[in-house]
Order: C-alpha cells, then structure tokens, then sequence
C-alpha cells in the first residue's frame, strides 16, 4: 500500500487500513473499508477512487452524507455502505483497478491521507481444455497434428502439452502457440498446437496417452510502506507508527535518515511469510529498478514449510535520483496461486498386423472392440474419461 500525508505532521490523523480484496473472482460480492484514527480532530470527508476517478463520497455534512458516482464496473449498496466501509453486491472484470481512499479532517488544519490497494478481476474456465484434431487412426510416422484449447477465462490461461506424463519443452519445434484470443466481454481463449511425427519410442507397452493442461496464475501484488527522503532528512511520511495495519504487506527495514549524493543506499525489504514465496520488486521514483542495483538475500523459512522472501537494494545516490528534492522508495511483493484444470487423456495404441477382436480398456467408459482391417501398424485413438486431480478446485 501506498501512503500519502500532506499538511502539519503534528496532527494525529491516521490512516489505519484500506482493505480491498487481491482476487475476486467476477459476480462475487465484496467490501471495501478504509479505516482511519482521528483522535481530536474533526472528520470533513472520505473519498474513494478507481484508477483515479472518484466514484463515492462521504461528507458528514451533507444530506445524505454518502454520495456515489456512475462508474463502469462499480456497484455501490448504498442502503448497507457507510462513512469509509463501501459494499458492492456484485462485481464484473471493469471493477479490475487501483482503489484509492482518502480521507481529510477539517479546518484549520485540512489534513488528508490516502492509501491505495489494487484488485484483480477473474473468471475461470468453465470447463477443461479441449482437444481438437484427432483422427481414428495414424500411421508411423504419419504427423500427429494436434490443437489444445481452454475455455475463456481471465486472465488468459497458460496451456502446456504432456506426452506419457511428461511435459514437452515450451521452446520446443513441435509445439505453436498463438496468442490468446480477447473477446468483448473481457475473457480471452488460450490455444496450443502440437505437431510431430509418430514414432515407435512414443508408445509404452504399446500405448501413448497425450494430455493437455490449462494454468491460470491468480497473481496480486502487496505494496510496502512508500518512503521518501530528501537530500537532507528523511521525510516522516510513511512509517510503522503512521500505518498500523499494514502487516500483509513487505517490510523495509535498514538505510538511514539522511542521504546525500554520492553516498550508499543499502536496505531490505521482508515479504510476509507464505508459500509459494512472493516476488520482490523493488522501485526508485515509481519506477521498477536496474537489475545491478538488487541484492538477492537468502530466504527466511519457517517449520511450517512458508518462506520470507528478501532482496536487498543498494546503490550510490546520483542527483538523478531526486524529483523535486526527493527520492521514493518502494518495495512489492507478488503472491500467486496457481490453478490447473487437464483435459480428459488420449490414449494411443498400436494395433498388431493380424491381431484379432482389438480390446481397447477406457477408464469409467464401456469398452470399445474392434478387429485389424490393415497391414502393418496404425494407432487407435480413444479418449479417457480419466480426469487428472486439479491442484485447486475450480470455483
């Protein structure tokens, strides 16, 4: 989360918490809170943004105090929405954004703090990739020529191909892979293509099984505390003491209070315990940092099996570096859950010249027979109702 504070810092006015889901997963209801301490002063208003438009307002004096604004993909529930807490009975892929609260306590002193959070909108596939561009039989050597494609979904799945459980290599010549197919609604089709010719050393005990996989990277982003320092104090604007509840989020810990040009900035940033563990960005001015300037620290793990991740920053400060005086530093920490769904198996089988009353076994399916019409070798393609085990379940 970023934290912003403008006016006198003797004032007491805190931002406690902007909580707004990573993941939703599109039609799912969800609560935005903004949660702040005023101690003795006097709330004047609370404002919430997407992608920096304004889209809801509270203002105490105001009749009626909550006020909300049209906005593409933003469903506010008046009825149960009140001062900083805001309830959406309903969400679609244009509620995907940065959302910012704001809140500003009144005069004399007109200070205001904002925080801001992102959320990322998924749709799952609806059902497991399909297999397009089979024939009955194949002949050694013949091309096997074969389309993998998932269902739309959102973000766009990753699909790979398996050959006898075994993963053909991403660069590999057999394999195609167009670029996902957007569709008005905001969903995209993934398609993989795989070619190669049949040969003897695809079949074991006489049988090939041919499967493709569809994998969706539900990936959000924490931010840390944003810290800002002049070239000559560090400014107080983002500290542990300012932000209570900002304990999700990566630590930066290290560095001192005052930096001038020429001299060493050498910090960590902590990601919060987790498995598997988070990415680390780290960013100068709003801007991701040179690959020179990171320092890869060994991971912090936990019995239970969850790490920290760490990475350093270090760098010599070069006027460069300031924006009106001052430098911003950041640090995010990517999480990822991932999800797969496998398509129902191929299983391939070489058929003997002169074998008779051909038995060909499908799991949770009746048998299928057939008798050898041909000379030489040809493969049998039937499909499996085997369903591989997802590593979640799909929603």
């Amino acid at each position: 989360m970023k934290v912003y504070l403008s006016g006198e810092t003797t004032v007491p006015l805190k931002l406690r918490e902007v909580s707004v889901p990573a993941v939703v997963i599109k039609g799912d209801d969800v609560w935005l809170n903004c949660t702040y301490d005023l101690e003795k002063e006097t709330l004047y208003s609370i404002k919430w943004h997407k992608n920096n438009v304004e889209f809801y307002r509270y203002i105490p004096a105001d009749h009626p105090p909550g006020q909300k604004y049209e906005l593409d993909g933003i469903h506010i529930d008046l009825t149960r929405s009140s001062e900083g807490n805001i309830y959406m009975p309903t969400t679609d892929v244009n509620s995907e954004g940065i959302y910012r609260c704001e809140v500003s306590s009144e005069a004399p002193i007109f200070r205001t703090v904002r925080g801001e959070r992102e959320m990322r909108i998924y749709v799952n596939p609806s059902t497991k990739p399909q297999i397009l561009g089979t024939k009955p039989h194949y002949g050694i050597g013949e091309t096997v020529d074969l389309t993998c494609q998932s269902a739309p979904s959102r973000p766009a799945a990753f699909l790979k191909w398996l050959i006898n459980g075994l993963e053909v290599e991403p660069r590999s010549n057999k394999l195609r892979r167009p670029p996902p197919v957007e569709y008005p609604a905001g969903l995209f089709t993934s398609t993989l293509e795989l070619n190669f010719p049949a040969t003897h050393e695809h079949f074991i005990d006489g049988k090939m099984t041919v499967q493709c996989e569809a994998i969706i990277s539900q990936a959000h982003t924490l931010r840390s505390e944003e810290i800002t320092i002049t070239n000559s104090t560090r400014a107080s604007a983002a500290t542990s003491s300012d932000m209570d509840t900002m304990k999700d989020g990566p630590k930066i810990s290290g560095g001192k209070n005052e930096y001038q040009v020429g001299e060493i900035v050498d910090v960590n940033c902590t990601a919060s315990k987790s498995q598997p563990p988070a990415e680390l960005h780290w960013y100068i001015n709003d801007k991701e940092v040179r690959p020179d300037y990171l320092v890869p620290r060994p991971p912090i793990v936990y019995t239970n099996g969850e790490e920290s991740t760490v990475l350093g920053l270090r760098f010599e400060v070069k006027s460069r570096h300031f924006q009106k005086s001052e430098m911003r530093l950041r640090c995010t920490a990517t999480l990822s859950e991932v999800k797969k769904m496998t398509s129902e198996p191929l299983e391939v089988e070489i058929a003997q010249q002169q074998r008779s009353d051909l038995h060909v076994d499908q799991v949770n399916a009746e048998s299928v027979h057939g008798r050898s019409t041909a000379s030489g070798l040809s493969i049998l393609i039937t499909r499996s109702l085997l369903i591989s085990l997802a590593l979640l379940p799909w929603l």
